[in-house]
């Protein structure tokens, strides 16, 4: 999966851990990595607009 934004390119790959380390079901835990590659994605773009307000 990749997101492009001008000059930024995220990409990223979500592998499922072996079933027996897995204490949630495939659904939720897919659920919570795309949670977390989305927050991290807001928290790097907000930080490109930050810093380009600041120039």
């Amino acid at each position: 999966m990749s997101i492009e934004i001008r000059e930024l390119v995220i990409k990223a790959n979500i592998v499922e851990p072996p079933a027996s380390n897995v204490a949630l079901d495939g659904s939720e835990h897919t659920q919570m990595m795309k949670e977390e590659i989305l927050n991290e994605c807001r928290q790097l773009i907000l930080s490109m607009i930050r810093e380009r307000g600041e120039r």
